[in-house]
């Protein structure tokens, strides 16, 4: 955090205009009278850069007509050498701020709808075949409170992909236990009718309309079951059921082994071999959906999501330690990046022609050796792939193909050689501008807990419109039947006769209901985005403008160009975040419009489609590259999202040379960063949790799965130097936008100094005729 001259805050900034963020006009300022810089006949207007020098004689200058907007504090306009904060600012693109609210509102009303129209309990608790919830007290029609599990008359009809369109084509109840046993209705076929009477009541599950206690005989039982009203047969279920839902042990954990499944009591298999066969009885493979193979493979004892747990119950503060650590090496990166970026660039510019010089050269030198010793060109198959090395001219292609490799990189590294080395100190800027504002390092945490927070909004929206639909109740008619022709009655009036059949859907709606929640979650998520780069990209702006590093920048420079854009730019924020947006719903519907038709057998339409993702994805990257170089300009100066974005595009296609090379040189470091922290993290982790590494004093941990916490430490690991790599990233931005501006505005002139560091001045052998404090 910079250090704060008592005698310049930068709170009180010249912004705000009628104008909306346009400069006053003005003659081109004379070298000779520096007391005519703003004479009060106002002419054409001057250069940007050129109005912000504004000496103490016009310290006091006053405007004729005061800005609705206007916070001016002329007495000390003098002492401001920042021009990103003397400039007129105005509110921009106010329309799409109130697009963006009256948005916002609609989505108010969205998730209105759904809290009126749904119910989460209905995804939550399992519903049987009449869309009944189980352990749900419906009173007056059902009361479901000690029958909270889900049975499945028959689990192996919901294994197949019709499922996923119609549901599982099996008769389903709320049960009070799942089935703790293997048990077949043939059992029955000779046994009495105390027996059955004993197997009806404690084993076999039956539909509500099913009077178990008039069950005697086994051919009563098996009509029920053909009909479908009972179950033919039952497997041991899980001791905790999934979901609320009664699955097959043998499907999670195997705790049998194949021999004790086949041939034991507890295996369908047997039953049907002792009791007699019947289709309406799978065999076991049916139910566990597995091979014995994959039965083997499956370590007994626990299910693998409890070891999971207990891997990581073991775990946990090892993993946050790790990445915690990998916290503390993305900031020791980006110290050494300052220090020895331009070490680390041009060794792996070397590095590339070496291996391109290496390459070229042993490949010359192996086909020399194969023409010399007469080996000869067999082209045809062979199943060996080394055999294709053992020919000359493949040889002589690879050499050819590196030659001319490392003559193209070894020409463009010669002419652009200058260019590196501005990357290479626009970097090394980059970093001390991080270096004095340490609060950039942490402001990447407030746009991470508003996208949550975004998430968070949209994913409840979606489950209320999701579970959203109305409850049906029709009236029994007189031979006790219920049809969809029936009379309706309400589901809240408790009649007589009055009978609860199931949820009744809006799909349509729904459905464009679910897009609009998606789109407000694109909008939202890329406003959020946007504020956050807008936010750094003021701090460094306010970081690369200041004549003195050491004083002018201001006191909590990212909260106060927070402050900026929220006060000014919301709506310019709202206006390129809506653009992604857009963009990034018609791929949705393009993926979706590709899913309906993926059994189409039309090329043509295939095709078509293909080609439109790909060329939407290429313009969502080229918008968001747009969009961001437009928030830094807007950071700057204050204009409105289209003038920004126009004039960071010309400004970059006017040195698209310089652009190339400054993105690919920092992509390389932040590349190289990202790599060895995420690597290096991962190898620690793999060395420690496998046991190879013992650290003393550290106890040991013993884990069934050791690469489940090496898992999370590398994802971790990553997104924690990704989320100071982007920082680093709107630095190198923001500086590389600002120097650019100051090259093309400035000349080095008393009037007109430059603002870039005194070893960029030296790369681009200039110089200013009066230094700036820029250290």
């Amino acid at each position: 955090m910079a250090r704060k001259k008592r005698t310049m805050p930068a709170a009180e900034v010249y912004e705000k205009s009628d104008s909306f963020g346009q400069l006053p006009s003005a003659p081109p300022i004379s070298p000779h009278r520096m007391d005519h810089i703003y004479p009060d006949s106002y002419g054409s207007p001057p250069p940007l850069h050129q109005a912000y020098h504004v000496q103490p004689a016009r310290a006091n200058y006053v405007p004729d007509q005061i800005a609705r907007f206007n916070v001016i504090k002329p007495d000390r306009l003098a002492k401001r050498h920042n021009p990103q904060l003397y400039t007129k600012r105005g509110c921009t693109d106010v329309f799409c701020c109130f697009l963006f609210f009256v948005f916002l509102c609609g989505w108010v009303v969205v998730a209105s709808l759904g809290i009126m129209w749904g119910d989460p309990q209905r995804l939550i608790y399992p519903t049987d075949s009449e869309f009944r919830r189980c352990g749900v007290d419906q009173g007056g029609y059902y009361n479901f409170s000690k029958r909270p599990y889900l049975f499945y008359f028959d689990l192996t009809k919901c294994i197949s992909y019709a499922t996923a369109l119609g549901g599982c084509q099996t008769t389903q109840i709320c049960v009070e236990e799942c089935p703790s046993q293997y048990f077949s209705y043939l059992q029955l076929r000779t046994a009495s009718a105390a027996e059955i009477q004993n197997k009806m009541k404690n084993v076999v599950y039956c539909t509500d309309d099913v009077d178990k206690s008039t069950v005697t005989t086994f051919v009563a039982l098996q009509s029920l079951v053909q009909r479908g009203k009972c179950v033919s047969y039952t497997v041991k279920s899980v001791p905790v059921p999934v979901l609320q839902r009664c699955f097959p042990e043998a499907i999670f954990n195997a705790v049998d082994n194949v021999n004790t499944v086949l041939n034991s009591s507890n295996s369908l298999d047997y039953l049907k071999r002792t009791f007699g066969d019947d289709a309406l009885i799978p065999q076991d493979i049916q139910i566990t959906g597995q091979s014995s193979e994959v039965m083997k493979s499956v370590v007994e004892d626990q299910p693998v999501t409890h070891k999971v747990i207990h891997d990581l119950s073991q775990t946990w503060w090892q993993t946050l330690i790790l990445i915690f650590a990998a916290g503390m090496l993305s900031f020791i990166w980006t110290v050494i990046m300052r220090l020895l970026g331009s070490l680390l660039i041009w060794l792996s510019i070397f590095l590339v022609l070496g291996a391109l010089g290496f390459g070229a050269g042993f490949s010359w030198i192996k086909w020399n050796n194969l023409k010399a010793t007469g080996a000869i060109d067999d082209y045809s198959f062979h199943p060996a792939f080394d055999a294709y090395f053992e020919m000359p001219t493949t040889w002589f292609v690879v050499a050819i193909a590196t030659s001319v490799l490392l003559v193209i990189f070894l020409l463009v590294i010669l002419f652009i050689r200058q260019r590196i080395s501005i990357a290479c100190a626009l970097i090394s800027e980059s970093s001390k501008a991080i270096g004095s504002m340490m609060s950039t390092l942490v402001f990447p945490l407030f746009p991470f807990l508003l996208h949550i927070g975004v998430f968070a909004l949209w994913g409840s929206i979606a489950i209320w419109l999701a579970s959203s639909g109305q409850e049906i109740c029709r009236m029994k008619e007189t031979n006790g039947q219920v049809y969809n022709t029936s009379t309706k009655c309400d589901c809240n009036a408790k009649l007589a006769g009055c009978t609860y059949v199931g949820i009744e859907k809006e799909s349509d709606t729904i459905f464009w209901l679910q897009v609009y929640n998606l789109f407000a979650f694109f909008w939202l998520s890329c406003f959020v985005t946007a504020l956050g780069d807008i936010a750094l990209a003021g701090a460094f702006a306010s970081y690369y403008w200041a004549r003195d590093k050491r004083h002018d920048v201001p006191t909590f420079p990212v909260i106060r160009a927070l402050n900026r854009a929220m006060r000014y730019n919301l709506g310019s924020i709202a206006f390129g975040s809506l653009i992604i947006a857009i963009v990034k719903i018609i791929r949705v519907m393009l993926e979706y419009i590709d899913h309906k038709l993926g059994k189409s057998e039309n090329k043509a339409v295939k095709w078509f489609l293909m080609c439109l993702k790909c060329c939407f994805w290429c313009l969502e990257m080229f918008f968001k590259f747009l969009t961001k170089n437009a928030y830094i300009m807007i950071a700057i100066y204050g204009k409105n999202f289209f003038s920004s974005a126009k004039d960071s595009f010309l400004l970059i296609t006017r040195n698209i040379v310089r652009t190339v090379v400054v993105h690919k040189v920092a992509g390389i470091l932040l590349f190289l960063g990202k790599a060895m922290i995420t690597l290096g993290m991962g190898i620690l982790s793999f060395y420690y949790f496998s046991g190879r590494w013992v650290v003393e004093g550290v106890p040991k941990v013993d884990l069934y799965y050791y690469f489940v916490p090496i898992v999370i430490v590398v994802i971790g690991s990553y997104f924690m130097a990704d989320l100071f790599f982007d920082v680093y990233e709107m630095a190198v931005d923001t500086t590389f936008i600002c120097f650019l501006e100051d090259s093309e505005q400035n000349d080095g002139s008393l009037e007109r100094p430059y603002f870039m560091s005194q070893k960029l001045l030296e790369i681009l052998g200039t110089k200013n005729e009066i230094p700036l404090h820029t250290k």
